[in-house]
Parts: C-alpha cells; structure tokens; sequence
C-alpha cells in the first residue's frame, strides 16, 4: 500500500502537470478552469433533467386535456353552428347581478295566470274616428324615415284611433308603468308597506336616467318614493330596485300575462338600451285604461298612481302641445331607436282620452320627437272641438 501510494503521488503531479501545462496555465487557474466547467456541466445536467421531466408530464397530460375538451372544442361546434344567441343576453347586463340579492328568497306569489278571464278590462271600442285617422296618416307620411303607431281612445264616445296600434315597439321606459301597478297591487295585498324603506346597493345601480345612481350607497328610502323617481324622473336604479322588490322579470312577467297582455314582456333590467323590452301601443292603451278600474286596484291605490303619473317631468313630448289647463298623467320612453309617451288626457270639462304614440326611428333621430308632438296637437284639436 505504502508502495502503491508513493507511486500514486509521483504520477499524479506529472499527470496534472501535463494537463497545465499543455494549456500554459498555472496549477491554480487550471482549478478555476476545471470548477468553471464542472458548473457549467451540472447546470446543463439540471436543464436537462428539468425538460425530460416536462416532456413526460406533458405527454402524459396532452391526451387526458384533448380527450376531456375534444367534446367542446370540435363536436359541440359542428352540431350547435345553427344557433344563434342574442347579443345582449340579460344575464351579462350587469344590473342582472341583483339575482344574487337575497330579496327575491321568500317572495310570495299569488293568483294563477288565467288568459282566459284577464284580470285588466279592455276599452269598449265603438267606432273608429275616420277625420283624426286620415289626419295622422297624413302625418305620417310626411315623416318617411320614421315608423309610428298610434292608440286613441276618447273616454266619453269610445270613438279611437288604431294605427299599427298591435305593433311590436321597444318599451323603453314606458315598461314602467306594469311595475308601479305591480307594486300598489301587492301593497294592497299586505306584501308590501309602501312606508317602509329600502336602501341602494352596488347591485341595483345602473346607468341611463336618474340621479339615484350618484347617492351614496345604502341611501334609504321608502317604496312610495322610490315609484316617484321610477315615474317622474324615469330613474333607472329606483326601477330595478323596485322590480326586484315585486319578484324580478319573471314574476311580473306572471303577473302581465294575467292581466291579459300577450306581447308587454320584460326581457332586461333598466336600462334596455337596445329596446329588448317590449309592448304594444294597444297594450300600453288598455294598462291606462285600467287606472279607472274599481276591480283591478282600490281607490287609494288609484288615487296613489294618478298623483305619480300627473307629476311626471318630461313634458316636452305629447304634453308639450296641450294647453295648461289639460291634466295629463303619462310615461315617457327614450331610447335610441325608440321614442314614446303613453298618457290620458283631462280636459278642463271633464271629458278625456287616452293617447299613446311609440316612434321607430334612426338612431336618436330628433323628427320622432317633433312627430309626438304634431301628433298630439292633431289628436287634442280634433277631440276638444268633436271633429273625429
């Protein structure tokens, strides 16, 4: 051993020697050398170790992913390519995240939707007035570019104006006016305490018309109030809190089909920007109508409604032509390719009428307004001096 060892010394020197000094390096900067590249092998080796790792885990992963998604990604796509969904589903609006509000949980509903027997009376129609008809036709088609319909109906002969009155329309905000039926009807069956209070949340705020939107959050007031701002400001976030309040769409949607209503139909919270919402100028005609009726709400409620609708501030639309002495009670709606006002008419001898004027137009096109307005004027000369 001793020997081996000595021998060992001997040659090692001359064989580290050898490789030195073939390189011109001195024995230190050899070493330097020689760590330089031991770490440049090991982390080479660790690079190394890494992606042969990756590759087995992914080659593992890949065909588990493909066979799980191949469903989704390919054959779901060849058979569903004919459907088309909407491109403003309600569920993305962002007001449609006061479904998660605990407010409808133990909601209670009531009656059975009957279409057979409405709840709603419909005007007695006795006879169209021929003069006012061919009046605003005539009306009509001095506005090319735009698409009325129109409902009259004059309370004392029963005479009326039907012209596309069975049309569809974007409701706008006239899809206000079920709302504040709904809320006195399930006030007056105790549900609701109109003097009691309820407070904005994140949830219910929403853009378009209204102020409430910029009060502070958990601003409380009382349901009363709120149907005032829902009517008479047009106040978004004041509707969807109290449309949230009576049940949500589907609820008074219930509710609308037993009045007896087929095509008013709430589709999206407020505000429905593209007109999804939507009614009939015959409809909304027959919901004010009902203002009236002893057998759909009590006289306090209706007392309650007529004192809401009297007060409404837009006044630029049918009211702008009356004279001030003609009570008005109405529901204005404005969207973009919409322009309505739905209203009865008090005249100053007692006598009244009921007018809705809903206006398909080019995008915010201003002659919808001017029409309502012509139209309106036409509508009250006709039927204040009885020239139907």
């Amino acid at each position: 051993m001793v020997y081996q060892h000595s021998i060992w010394q001997n040659q090692k020197p001359v064989k580290k020697a050898k490789n030195y000094c073939s390189e011109n390096l001195s024995y230190n900067e050899y070493l330097k050398k020689r760590q330089r590249r031991y770490a440049i092998r090991k982390r080479q080796a660790k690079k190394t170790r890494f992606f042969i790792i990756f590759c087995l885990v992914f080659g593992i992963l890949l065909p588990v992913i493909f066979m799980n998604n191949l469903n989704n990604l390919f054959l779901k796509k060849f058979r569903n390519r004919n459907i088309k969904l909407p491109d403003d589903i309600a569920y993305l609006n962002p007001a449609e995240t006061m479904i998660a509000d605990n407010i409808f949980l133990g909601t209670r509903y009531f009656d059975y939707v009957n279409t057979k027997n409405p709840v709603m009376a419909a005007p007695p129609l006795a006879g169209e007035m021929p003069n006012l008809t061919r009046s605003l036709k005539n009306l009509m088609a001095s506005y090319p570019r735009l698409k009325p319909g129109i409902f009259i109906w004059d309370y004392s002969t029963g005479g009326y104006v039907a012209v596309n009155a069975d049309k569809i329309y974007p409701a706008a905000s006239i899809i206000k006016i079920p709302v504040l039926y709904q809320l006195y009807k399930r006030a007056e069956k105790g549900v609701i305490d109109l003097n009691g209070s309820m407070s904005t949340s994140k949830s219910f705020l929403t853009s378009g018309s209204g102020f409430l939107q910029y009060f502070p959050l958990g601003t409380t007031l009382t349901y009363r109030r709120l149907a005032e701002l829902m009517i008479q400001e047009s106040d978004n976030t004041a509707s969807n809190m109290l449309l949230a309040t009576v049940g949500g769409m589907s609820e008074l949607n219930r509710a609308i089909k037993h009045w007896g209503f087929g095509v008013t139909h709430y589709y999206n919270w407020l505000p429905d920007l593209k007109g999804t919402n939507t009614t009939t100028p015959m409809e909304i005609g027959k919901m004010l109508y009902n203002i009236d009726n002893p057998d759909f709400l009590s006289i306090e409620s209706r007392a309650d409604i007529v004192e809401i609708l009297g007060h409404t501030k837009n006044r630029y639309l049918l009211q702008q032509p009356l004279p001030g002495n003609v009570q008005f009670l109405h529901k204005t709606g404005d969207i973009g390719p919409m322009l309505g006002d739905a209203g009865v008419a008090i005249l100053p001898d007692g006598r009244k009428y009921i007018i809705v004027v809903m206006v398909k137009r080019p995008w915010n096109d201003y002659a919808a307004k001017q029409f309502i307005i012509e139209a309106s004027e036409t509508a009250y000369k006709a039927i204040s001096k009885k020239r139907y």
